[in-house]
C-alpha cells in the first residue's frame, strides 16, 4: 500500500517530464486573440487556440509521464473561446445595426419621393463630397445647376424610381417590408456595404407591391462629419 503510493508521488515527479510546447503555444496565441476583437480579419486567431489547445490537451493527458502543462494549456484554450465567442457576438450585433439604420435611411429616402422632394432624395444618392448640406438652398442649387439637374432627372426616369413615383400616392414609407439583408460587406476601413430587398406594398391594386433591392455605401467623409450613407445603386425585382 505505501509502495503504492510512493510510485504514485514518484512518477508525478518525474524529473523527465517536460513542458508539452502546445502549452507554450496556447498560452501565447490567448495573448494575441483581443486581435479578434478588433478585426473580425483576425478571428483565426482565436480558432488556432482552441485547436492547439484540444490537441495539447488529448497528449498531454494521453502521457502525463512524458509531458505536463495541462492547466496552463486549458486556461489558454479557454481564454481563446471566450474571445472568439464575443467577437462572433460583437459581429453579429454590428450587421444588425447597419442593417437596421439602412432600412431606416430606405424609408427616409422613400418619404423624399413621396413628398415630392426630389433634390433631398438626389443628394443621398451622390457621393458626400459632391453633396450639398445646406437644406434651404438645396432647391435653388438644383435650379442654379443644369448638370446636376438633369442627373437628377435622368436617375428618376430609371426603373424601379419611375415606378415609385408614379404610383406615390399608393403606397406609404412605412409599410416597407424587409425582403431580405442579402449582404454586408467590409471592404476597407471605416467603408461599408449593404444590400437589401424590399417589397412596398400598394394600396391599389390591394395584393399589388413595389419590389427592389438597394445598395448601400457607408463612409466617413472628408470633412470629419459622422458617417454618411450613399444609395449607391436601386434595382427593380421581379
Amino acid at each position: 500500500m505505501n509502495m503504492s503510493t510512493s510510485h504514485s508521488i514518484d512518477s508525478q515527479k518525474n524529473p523527465y517530464q517536460s513542458f508539452h510546447w502546445s502549452a507554450i503555444a496556447t498560452s501565447g496565441i490567448a495573448l494575441t486573440t483581443p486581435l479578434c476583437l478588433v478585426t473580425p480579419a483576425f478571428a483565426f486567431i482565436p480558432v488556432l487556440g482552441i485547436v492547439v489547445g484540444v490537441f495539447g490537451y488529448l497528449t498531454i493527458s494521453n502521457k502525463p509521464e512524458i509531458y505536463h502543462g495541462i492547466k496552463l494549456t486549458v486556461i489558454g484554450a479557454m481564454t481563446s473561446l471566450l474571445l472568439l465567442v464575443w467577437s462572433i457576438t460583437g459581429i453579429i450585433n454590428t450587421s444588425d445595426y447597419y442593417y437596421d439604420v439602412a432600412f431606416d435611411n430606405t424609408i427616409k429616402w422613400l418619404t423624399y419621393l413621396k413628398e415630392d422632394e426630389l433634390p433631398a432624395a438626389h443628394q443621398v444618392m451622390i457621393s458626400v463630397e459632391h453633396r450639398q448640406f445646406e437644406a434651404q438652398i438645396l432647391n435653388q442649387y438644383y435650379d442654379n445647376n443644369k448638370g446636376i439637374y438633369e442627373d437628377m432627372l435622368s436617375q428618376f426616369a430609371k426603373p424601379p424610381m419611375n415606378l415609385l413615383l408614379a404610383k406615390k400616392d399608393k403606397w406609404k414609407p412605412q409599410d416597407l417590408i424587409l425582403v431580405e439583408n442579402e449582404e454586408l460587406l467590409d471592404l476597407k476601413k471605416n467603408k461599408i456595404r449593404v444590400v437589401q430587398q424590399y417589397h412596398l406594398p400598394l394600396s391599389d391594386p390591394p395584393d399589388g407591391v413595389i419590389a427592389f433591392r438597394i445598395q448601400y455605401f457607408r463612409v466617413y467623409d472628408s470633412a470629419g462629419r459622422a458617417s454618411q450613407w450613399q444609395l449607391e445603386y436601386i434595382s427593380a425585382v421581379q
